[in-house]
């Protein structure tokens, strides 16, 4: 059954609880859960909220290229890196990452880029070719994570 899901910015300090939970649980605690660009002037992090308030998922969002594979999107096409995405368990499949998607496609082209792209887990595939972003690369394996492909949709 879907849900609806309110979704704005957020606090770096405020994605950490989920990215611990659902992306890093290998982590030793919710304070490692920091990327060294949480602060820069260029990140925007992102939040659903259930209908009683509650953070159920987030996302973060950076003017970054691939440095993996600088030839899927083009040095002069604007882009903008999804990253440590997720959402709880207890959400999954009911739309709070379409609504976090649609957010960031909406926020991505008011930031005048062209291009929102992530590097996607394997288990996340069919979630992000619903979404309409398509693979750019083979795979490959990021340490402590597993198997990824670097997928890209125009917005």
């Amino acid at each position: 059954m879907k849900m609806d899901f309110h979704v704005r910015a957020i606090s770096a300090e405020e994605t950490r609880s989920i990215r611990h939970v659902v992306l890093w649980p290998h982590k030793p605690s919710v304070e490692s859960c920091v990327i060294d660009v949480d602060t820069d002037d260029h990140t925007h992090h992102v939040g659903a909220f259930d209908d009683q308030g509650k953070l159920v998922g987030v996302c973060s969002l950076y003017r970054q290229k691939s440095e993996r594979f600088p030839e899927a999107i083009p040095s002069e096409i604007p882009a903008v890196r999804l990253r440590v995405m997720g959402v709880l368990d207890e959400v999954r499949g009911k739309g709070a990452g379409a609504a976090i998607v649609d957010y960031a496609c909406r926020w991505v082209a008011t930031q005048g880029a062209e291009v929102l792209w992530c590097d996607a887990r394997k288990v996340a595939f069919e979630f992000y070719q619903r979404m309409g972003f398509e693979f750019v690369s083979n795979f490959y394996e990021i340490e402590d994570i597993g198997p990824h492909r670097m997928m890209a949709r125009k917005v």
